[in-house]
């Protein structure tokens, strides 16, 4: 049992509350702390943030065309913008020089780009041009050749990361994309009346086989529940394939297999003679749709058509993603989940050979990290390696050594334990290898990799993404003995590196839980002019502020890759520690599972573990402890509200877990709350929420403590939040204020559960930093 903290008064002056303020009118200090307040906020969220990239070689040797698209806040018109943008590089040796950089083109109507495998000089552009307006383009050398309006075709383009596809067949002659299904026929007035149909109905005969808006009525189908795939996907009507011919402009919706929604559509190679094939994933619904973002255990296959949709065949099911052609074209990877349980966990990469229809597992499922290189299933891993841990594979994973015959190595990003790291698997020798740092210096995330090179983002605590090109190394020109594969790492574009921001990787004091857990301890290095709010200068590290940040998930993993809401934090004056609990991906497979049915207790006592490891070192004041949480990390704050009062001198929860039954009944992932409580979960037949299951999430819920909670609690929830529904937090906040309790809540039309609209980033932000502010002085 934790023992609450007594709180003395702190020597920071105390600002006048609202009440205690003439009405209308404010004080130069509380302005002057607000313009600050902002000011930082713009200064932490206003970097590029690097989302894709591709990668060609140019005929003349060793020059490389990298194209890549950034997201950027544009605070006057409150939107995040895509930026594109290139530059061509010259790469001798060990050194990269820029022969040429572009300029940032505002991409914010291209909804997807593709260029094509076999002619670099064709791109295909998916533009929504306004409401209900949308173009597939084709360029050719810089011109536009072919723009075709698909408005009334289909729906708006898929893009995201699930379901998105856009890929050109090898000749060139054929588009391939993903896009809402068509909007059936509303009701429209009847200007004509058939006699000759009503003549037809004299004899009372009745026929209910309509299709479309006829007579004054909708097509029956247009209301028929179809639902969203949930958080995210807010009234987006289910994604289908759609193939546009190039030469004739022609556009056809393909038919896919029932309660099937496809995505992540690729061509296959069309051999001599044979019919040109796609792959896809398909996403499985026979009874719901459960929410699908953040969720990797859902029942998926890999199946395959023909160009028009026809001779659908299944070729691998289970909770697959990712599918990727090998460079031969005779097999796909892809990545393969359990179905059901954790959300996110280890997964296996597989390949499935097309000639044989036969699979093979090429990395498995790792428990413990391990303590040495070694062979399992046939393929050489790293020491010290997890597991896989990533939602997605690049678009263009593979490697194309210039002086390697044929080569098929794939390129992808990593959790390994506290950071993200760039590996390389050669298929056919069936060796792994790890391509950056596990020195807690920086976290690197693989765009792309073609001809020799990868390019990836590098970054840090104090560094947002810098742009990398990775040169490879094989054979005898690296040094890694357990691989015959090397990348040296060379800077495309680095931004500044804030010098007041340090970091270190803080390991557990048991040996058993250094297994499975780690922390990152963000600070300021020293107290200067942008820290005197909360850390005037000459204060000593632990008179610091300390904010406590687990992860959300909870099967996530906070990692050295930046962090805006941290670095805004930590340029305030706040050391910011992030925990990494038992269950954080990174860990192996052993640790995922460690959690299920446990999620109210031990990730409790080990956040509260880690927040006293600091105090215990003196890097963070215990009178000046704060917390910050959301989601699943929401979730714990509320438990330790009630569990630990008088610990933490401030409480803010994002969008918090409050109630697990109820959100069992409002979530778009209702699963979650049976599978983290280690109930079983059937997707085909989902449980009823019985009186007894309900008591069971009750005991694991926050909403029993309620009675309990005595400091200050923020919370910040979206109106628009499916995956946590904000009637729970909101019941909690009205039972809060009954009992007098310091509560405050805000909440943000038409904003998500992430609350990631730059109005809602930058209010939160300002609203944590003036709670806590009211908090420490008090």
């Amino acid at each position: 049992m934790y023992t609450a903290l007594n709180s003395p008064a702190t020597s920071v002056p105390r600002s006048p509350t609202p009440e205690e303020q003439p009405h209308g009118k404010n004080t130069k200090a509380s302005v002057a702390f607000a313009r600050f307040v902002r000011e930082t906020f713009e200064d932490a969220y206003g970097h590029p943030a690097v989302v894709s990239a591709t990668a060609r070689a140019e005929p003349q040797p060793g020059v490389v065309t990298v194209e890549f698209t950034s997201v950027q806040r544009d605070f006057a018109r409150d939107t995040k913008r895509r930026v594109s943008n290139y530059a061509v590089l010259q790469v001798r040796d060990d050194s990269v020089t820029t022969l040429a950089a572009g300029s940032p083109t505002d991409a914010s109507g291209a909804q997807q780009t593709r260029r094509s495998a076999t002619d670099p000089s064709l791109l295909a552009v998916l533009r929504s041009a306004g409401p209900g307006e949308r173009f597939v383009e084709v360029w050719s050398n810089g011109a536009l050749v072919k723009s075709v309006n698909v408005s009334a075709k289909h729906g708006d383009f898929y893009a995201d990361s699930t379901f998105g596809s856009l890929a050109w067949s090898s000749d060139n002659t054929h588009l391939l994309y993903a896009a809402e299904k068509p909007e059936y026929d509303k009701a429209k007035s009847e200007s004509v009346t058939d006699d000759d149909d009503a003549e037809a109905c004299e004899d009372g005969s009745i026929a209910d086989d309509i299709v479309g808006g006829v007579a004054g009525l909708a097509d029956p189908r247009r209301y028929k529940l179809d639902s969203d795939w949930g958080e995210t996907f807010n009234g987006k009507r289910p994604p289908v394939l759609v193939v546009l011919n190039v030469r004739n402009s022609k556009v056809q919706v393909l038919d896919t297999p029932p309660a099937v929604s496809p995505g992540q559509a690729h061509f296959l190679p069309a051999h001599s003679g044979a019919t040109q094939r796609i792959v896809f994933t398909g996403y499985k619904h026979s009874t719901r749709k459960h929410g699908i973002i953040y969720c990797q255990n859902r029942p998926t296959g890999l199946y395959t058509c023909d160009l028009g949709g026809a001779n659908i065949k299944c070729l691998y099911s289970g909770s697959v993603r990712s599918p990727r052609l090998t460079p031969s074209g005779r097999a796909l990877v892809f990545l393969s989940t359990a179905v059901g349980g954790p959300h996110a966990s280890t997964s296996e990469l597989v390949y499935y050979d097309l000639a044989t229809d036969t699979s093979s597992v090429l990395v498995p499922l790792i428990s413990q990290p391990l303590d040495c290189s070694q062979e399992l299933g046939g393929t050489r891993l790293p020491g010290g390696f997890p597991g896989i841990y990533l939602d997605q594979l690049p678009e263009h994973p593979w490697l194309n050594a210039d002086d390697s015959p044929q080569p098929e190595i794939l390129v992808f990003t990593s959790t390994w334990r506290s950071t993200n790291v760039v590996m390389a698997l050669d298929i056919q020798r069936r060796v792994l290898s790890l391509n950056t740092p596990i020195d807690g210096s920086a976290s690197y995330l693989a765009l792309c990799a073609a001809s020799g090179y990868v390019v990836a983002k590098m970054s840090t605590p104090a560094m947002p993404d810098s742009l990398m090109l990775g040169q490879v190394l094989l054979g005898e020109h690296h040094k890694d003995k357990d691989s015959d594969l090397g990348i040296t790492w060379h800077h495309i574009l680095k931004p500044a590196v804030d010098t007041n921001i340090s970091w270190q990787v803080v390991q557990a004091d048991s040996a058993e839980k250094r297994r499975s857990t780690e922390c990152i301890l963000v600070y300021p290095t020293l107290p200067d002019h942008g820290t005197r709010y909360f850390w005037p200068q000459g204060s000593s590290p632990d008179s610091r502020p300390l904010v406590v940040l687990p992860h959300g998930g909870p099967h996530a993993t906070y990692t050295l890759d930046h962090n805006a809401l941290v670095a805004g934090l930590t340029k305030l004056g706040f050391g910011v520690l992030l925990v990494n609990f038992t269950g954080s991906l990174g860990f192996g497979h052993s640790a995922v599972l460690a959690q299920i049915g446990k999620m109210d207790t031990m990730s409790i006592d080990e956040i509260q573990d880690a927040a006293n490891g600091v105090h215990r070192s003196r890097l963070g004041d215990p009178k000046a402890t704060v917390y910050l949480g959301g989601s699943y990390s929401g979730y714990t704050g509320a438990l330790l509200a009630g569990l630990v009062p008088g610990f933490y001198r401030a409480i803010v929860l994002r969008n918090p877990v409050i109630s697990i039954g109820d959100n069992a009944a409002m979530s778009d992932i209702p699963d979650w709350c049976w599978a983290e409580l280690g109930l079983p979960y059937d997707f085909e037949s989902p449980p009823e929420l019985t009186p007894d299951v309900y008591s069971q999430m009750w005991q694991a819920s926050p909403s029993r403590l309620v009675d309990r909670v005595q400091d200050p609690l923020l919370l910040l929830l979206g109106a628009s939040d499916r995956r946590v529904p904000p009637p729970q937090s909101m019941s909690y906040y009205y039972r809060l204020k009954a009992a007098n309790a310091p509560a405050e809540c805000k909440i943000y039309p038409s904003v998500g559960h992430p609350l990631d609209t730059v109005e809602a980033e930058r209010d939160s932000f300002a609203s944590i930093l003036r709670f806590y502010a009211a908090a420490l002085k008090k």
